[in-house]
């Protein structure tokens, strides 16, 4: 494989050896980091939470709710080892003594491991861009049904739609057809987007608790599906100072690619398209009084499709080193954002 380094150092190929690493980074510097299980998955894969820090900036950060979305949780292994390891990935030194002084930490890097596995297993490279050659519309089947399914199989579309839960009956009839559930979803069958309201997912209730009970004052969720890449805010319930706050924050992370050459929207941001419906994350991070971003990552070659897409004239997919580093450098933004 022709890698570059931080693809060799990084780039897990299963989920469960990217749990291992992020129980190793955690056991190898118990007095900067410790680590909790929140959850775990039907398949018996734990959601870990790790916890670092002691400052007065409360931060969480959340990616992998979706196991079709591989850039998230392997650039928050990538910035924990340069924050904890003192390595430089993509040239980058992160200030140990800085960051744990000046904030608390809450990294949950993985949250639908189950999902993350089944990718694994469909895509053994783990990524987007060098499967789908082209945006065709068999390529655009594979994708969605690769994710999705078995929505196609009982609603006729492969279009998300909540509450995107599926009963134990149905994913009983759709695993008699031989295939697996779509790796967005959660080994019990549901899209953990559409379940803040309702709650019924363990991955969902264990990522509920731990924020309730620590209250961060700030929420970043990366995801991995947008094309160009994007950053989200403010949310469409904030108001004045609050979408302030929010914006300002969004513009940070633009700015941090913007300095590495990284190819994204450079659109002022914009909110989230308001749901219709009550399910939307945004929505109980801001009931829990979190300043909250949404990153999308592009992945490679995603569709651009939807109405929160922006396709941009003539832009190339980002290349999985790109992705990559995409989301290192959101995390290395929204830490060290204003610490001093």
């Amino acid at each position: 494989m022709n890698w570059s380094h931080e693809e060799e150092s990084y780039w897990f190929l299963s989920a469960r050896d990217g749990l291992t690493r992020f129980r190793r980074l955690t056991y190898t510097h118990t007095k900067q980091c410790s680590l909790r299980e929140i959850a775990r998955s039907g398949s018996g894969l734990p959601v870990y939470a790790l916890q670092l820090g002691s400052g007065p900036k409360h931060v969480a950060i959340l990616s992998g709710m979706h196991g079709c979305e591989p850039s998230g949780p392997r650039g928050l292994l990538a910035w924990l080892d340069a924050l904890l390891n003192h390595s430089r990935p993509f040239g980058i030194s992160v200030d140990q003594e800085k960051v744990l002084k000046g904030s608390t930490l809450y990294v949950i890097p993985l949250l639908n491991p189950g999902g993350a596995e089944r990718f694994s297993l469909h895509f053994p490279d783990c990524w987007h861009g060098t499967w789908l050659n082209g945006w065709t519309e068999a390529n655009a089947t594979k994708f969605f049904a690769e994710a999705n399914e078995p929505e196609h199989f009982f609603y006729g579309t492969y279009a998300k739609k909540p509450p995107m839960r599926f009963t134990p009956d149905q994913i009983a009839q759709w695993k008699a057809t031989g295939h697996a559930l779509g790796s967005s979803l959660t080994d019990a069958g549901l899209d953990m987007w559409f379940d803040w309201d309702d709650t019924n997912g363990v991955e969902t209730k264990g990522t509920k608790a731990l924020l309730q009970a620590v209250r961060p004052s700030l929420v970043m969720d990366i995801h991995n599906f947008m094309f160009p890449t994007e950053v989200f805010a403010p949310t469409v319930y904030s108001q004045g100072e609050w979408a302030a706050e929010e914006t300002t924050l969004a513009r940070s992370l633009q700015e941090s690619w913007r300095a590495h050459r990284l190819l994204f929207n450079h659109r002022p941001p914009r909110p989230y398209p308001k749901p219709s419906e009550k399910y939307y994350e945004d929505y109980w991070f801001y009931q829990l009084g979190a300043r909250t971003l949404i990153v999308e990552v592009n992945g490679g070659m995603l569709a651009p499709e939807g109405a929160e897409y922006e396709p941009l004239p003539g832009q190339r997919p980002l290349t999985r080193r790109e992705s990559l580093e995409s989301a290192f450098l959101a995390a290395h933004a929204l830490v060290t954002h204003e610490l001093t």
